[in-house]
């Protein structure tokens, strides 16, 4: 669905959205609602959408599919982190792109860590990416919406750490290749594309056993993407708390309230 009005409009149960913008290049048309989905980028990953009813979703997208009742994860794949010395091209105080040669970049693609984060390790200072190259020969150019505050040299050590929404898979269970659970999937997701993911609020999440009225529930420690009742145990992820008695694999009414929003 394409979008790009700046008036939310009607239908949106008097939902407010936090730093409204379209980002550059959005192809025009009614807003993109809660329960659409879009090939292409209308907003900013990770903007923020609350109705007055305590429901908040987050502009996110997709790297599989995601079916209705799951709960969501970020994609460990877009966690790369290198500190060896002597990848960086220096740059002064005040540049805008970073410029990184290193083997764990090869593969990148072009725009892949848009919304994701610099950090120089070195200088303890972090910065937004706006754009990427695609890599050669393993070199990446790194683009930033804010000027650097310390020059750059070419033995500064990097971390680059995901957008949270930028990047999102059915959740794994604890221990697997990420466990943070970012939201759940109020509608099911085309791998690839653009939605509003629930981060808080009244939702349905599926149940991996029967789940009492009133339990604090967490990610399940046994199936990928659904949710049981908090054991206690220091492995798992809380969400929230169940707001109706489920059966095993059903849909759970909760109340997310754990997830940072």
């Amino acid at each position: 669905m394409a979008s790009g009005s700046q008036s939310l409009g009607t239908g949106y149960n008097n939902a407010s959205t936090d730093s409204l913008g379209l980002i550059s290049g959005a192809t025009g048309g009614s807003p993109q609602g809660i329960y659409a989905e879009s090939s292409s980028q209308e907003y900013p990953l990770g903007m923020k959408k609350t109705f007055e009813d305590g429901r908040v979703f987050r502009y996110a997208k997709s790297s599989s599919a995601i079916t209705a009742g799951f709960t969501v994860s970020t994609d460990s794949v877009q966690l790369i982190a290198a500190d060896t010395d002597g990848t960086f091209t220096a740059a002064s105080a005040g540049a805008k792109s970073i410029t990184v040669s290193d083997s764990t970049l090869g593969s990148a693609t072009v725009n892949l860590y848009a919304g994701a984060y610099f950090g120089n390790i070195t200088n303890k200072e972090q910065y937004r990416i706006k754009s990427n190259t695609a890599a050669v020969s393993n070199s990446v150019t790194f683009a930033l919406y804010d000027g650097i505050v310390t020059a750059v040299t070419s033995s500064d050590d990097y971390i680059i750490t995901p957008n949270p929404y930028g990047s999102v898979i059915k959740a794994t269970v604890p221990g697997g290749s990420y466990d943070r659970i970012v939201g759940v999937a109020h509608f099911s997701i085309t791998s690839g594309y653009y939605f509003w993911l629930q981060t808080a609020g009244s939702a349905f999440a599926l149940s991996s056993a029967a789940i009492a009225l009133g339990d604090e529930v967490e990610n399940s420690t046994g199936t990928a993407g659904t949710i049981q009742t908090d054991d206690a145990g220091a492995d798992t992820v809380g969400i929230g708390i169940c707001t109706g008695a489920s059966d095993s694999a059903t849909m759970t009414p909760i109340m997310i309230t754990q997830l940072g929003d």
